[in-house]
């Protein structure tokens, strides 16, 4: 297994409100070489993310993954997909400031944070903290993320600014439910956001000794 085949399932681990005038869209790249990209259309409380990787090293990590989130009903409805050399399909139900339903598909992907009780409150989805770093125009507030089989914390650890640009250097720690990756079980990623005229530009992913960056397409 390639260093990259082992960082690739974490990115895509990495969403009906009022819409963007446009849609996002940055391009995935490892090293030199775009590997794919990865798209958001959406607001920040409800929105569509889809990554699609196409152009991986021998094609170790080609494959997709989808999430949508919206409301109804007073409920907020989060689904994903992932396609590729695992398939996967996730549904988690919110209400009150408390996940009250989560179903996943094939049952044997669950874990034991699939079980509402064990999922604490005030958790936001994988969409709403895309959408809260690309949607802001500086460092992200904390944020408690979950994906229906794990919760994952995201805070700013460090704030840089150069006049113009805004880095921040970001802490990213799975706190409760299994790590990323079985039998590694990475519990933390490298993660950096960098902001210029007041937009995201870049988000850097670190992990099994590669980078990987997501550049903002005008």
């Amino acid at each position: 297994m390639t260093r990259f085949s082992i960082l690739a399932p974490v990115l895509a681990c990495l969403l009906c409100g009022p819409a963007l005038a446009e849609k996002l869209t940055y391009a995935m790249a490892l090293g030199s070489r775009q590997i794919g990209s990865v798209s958001y259309d959406g607001g920040p409380r409800a929105g569509r993310l889809l990554a699609v990787m196409d152009n991986t090293p021998l094609g170790v990590a080609d494959g997709s993954f989808e999430a949508v989130t919206r409301a109804q009903a007073g409920t907020v409805i989060y689904e994903s997909r992932s396609r590729g050399s695992k398939q996967r399909e996730i549904v988690v139900k919110r209400a009150g400031g408390r996940v009250t339903e989560v179903t996943v598909i094939p049952p044997d992907e669950a874990t034991d944070l699939s079980d509402v009780a064990q999922v604490p409150r005030g958790v936001m989805s994988l969409t709403e903290a895309f959408a809260a770093m690309a949607l802001g125009r500086d460092c992200p507030d904390p944020m408690t993320v979950y994906d229906g089989r794990r919760v994952v914390r995201i805070a700013t650890a460090a704030r840089s600014d150069s006049g113009s640009e805004v880095s921040c250097k970001m802490s990213y720690r799975v706190v409760q439910g299994p790590g990323h990756l079985s039998p590694f079980r990475f519990r933390s990623l490298g993660m950096e956001l960098t902001y210029a005229t007041s937009a995201l530009q870049r988000i850097t992913f670190s992990a099994g000794g590669f980078d990987v960056t997501l550049t903002r397409q005008e």
